[in-house]
């Protein structure tokens, strides 16, 4: 049985700290409130959100294997993360408890038709760092098929930390994620 259609609730203000999560958010919730329940998939018109398109990415929950495969992953997300990962599993990009915790929260967003935020830190391979924040929605392939989870990745800006890094990731690669190093939102 599908899980019921949830109206998109507005986010509380200060939940986001990237402006590019709000405007990604605000038109995801458009969206939803005109469907009356998560939108399709059918419903996002790219030519809407053109300046959001770099930051934005598509995983697929596998039906059979459970498994979420990327279907895209904009430019802005690669060079941020140092990888592509259109095409890829996710199961291929991450492991152990840095794999759990990201299959968890996309369970959640599936499964409880929620919108989850997080600030994460990342690590690369030359010891620099930068905080992400990475805002999860549920989208439906079709009417009543909801196993899309589409997302906004954005550079938290003007980040005072040791090693804070600016600009795009040139031959570096994401080594360690600090999962929630400010507190999560589930809305």
């Amino acid at each position: 049985m599908a899980a019921p259609q949830m109206l998109a609730e507005q986010a509380p203000a200060g939940t986001f700290h990237s402006p590019r999560s709000r405007e990604f958010y605000d038109y995801w919730r458009r969206l939803a409130l005109k469907r009356g329940g998560v939108p399709l998939r059918d419903d996002l018109d790219p030519a809407e959100i053109a300046s959001l398109l770099p930051f934005l990415f598509i995983a697929e929950k596998e039906p059979d294997s459970g498994r979420f495969h990327f279907r895209l992953s904009g430019t802005g997300i690669t060079e941020i993360m140092g990888l592509e990962h259109t095409n890829r599993y996710l199961d291929e990009l991450l492991d152990g408890e840095d794999l759990e915790n990201v299959m968890a929260m996309f369970d959640q967003v599936l499964d409880r038709r929620v919108c989850i935020r997080s600030v994460e830190g990342l690590t690369y391979n030359d010891r620099s760092y930068v905080r992400v924040e990475i805002l999860r929605m549920p989208m439906c392939a079709g009417a009543g098929d909801c196993r899309l989870v589409i997302g906004c990745l954005s550079r938290i800006e003007n980040d005072c930390r040791p090693n804070s890094i600016t600009g795009a990731v040139k031959d570096k690669q994401v080594i360690h994620i600090e999962n929630d190093i400010l507190p999560r939102s589930a809305f």
